[in-house]
């Protein structure tokens, strides 16, 4: 399996077959793109990961806002 990216899009492709790699390879307008694969650790490592507080939606009344009685 290889990816290819378009040089003046910017978009990727995916090929499966030998010969459609080949074929692109051949191509001034694309060029290799390979990901290196992920693997999964079996060990039980701590997430270093970022926290983010979590977004607090605003609520935002709809309508029109009331009339306000001249006193």
């Amino acid at each position: 399996m290889a990816t290819f990216r378009c040089l003046q899009s910017g978009n990727t492709v995916t090929f499966t077959l030998q010969h459609d790699i080949d074929s692109m390879e051949g191509h001034q307008g694309y060029i290799r793109v390979d990901e290196p694969e992920i693997t999964i650790e079996s060990d039980n490592s701590v997430r270093t990961d970022t926290a983010f507080a979590p977004v607090i939606p605003t609520i935002k009344r709809l309508g029109r806002p009331r009339k306000v009685a001249n006193v």
